[in-house]
């Protein structure tokens, strides 16, 4: 089975060598054996739990949560519900910024084609209809920004 050593993780996953380390320093690369001169050795199995790590931080799960995955995966089978319902809170979590985020692009697409009008008509007095839809939107409670 071929070894990868902590460069080759890094090149092949996009993350630094620093980052690397530190996951290991804090406990959650404890699955990372090392050679006969102390030097990393990450197996194949080790690059997809490693994959996981990483797509759950992107997600903003804290690295205490996914320590504490990591911690129940190790226990095999019996931890299977408790593992299933992390990734479904976190599911749940990554939904609504989803949500939030296609708003923001709404905003934005918004204010994009403001400006534009505003700049093929040279005058701010542009997309009244638009505007006044908004603002009634904001007034009905149907824009909360959290």
């Amino acid at each position: 089975m071929k070894k990868y050593r902590i460069k080759d993780v890094s090149d092949l996953l996009g993350i630094s060598t620093y980052t690397l380390r530190y996951y290991e320093k804090i406990g959650l690369l404890k699955f990372v054996k090392r050679d006969e001169n102390g030097v990393r050795e990450f197996e194949p199995d080790d690059l997809m739990t490693l994959c996981t790590i990483i797509y759950l931080r992107k997600t903003g799960m804290p690295l205490k949560d996914i320590k504490d995955y990591l911690h129940l995966a190790e226990k095999g089978i019996d931890t299977i519900d408790q593992r299933k319902e992390m990734f479904l809170k976190q599911k749940q979590k990554v939904q609504e910024e989803m949500t939030t985020l296609e708003k923001s692009m709404e905003v934005i697409d918004r204010k994009l084609n403001f400006y534009s009008e505003a700049s093929k008509k040279h005058s701010m007095n542009v997309c009244q209809d638009e505007r006044e839809k908004w603002l009634k939107d904001i007034l009905a409670g149907k824009e909360k920004v959290q």
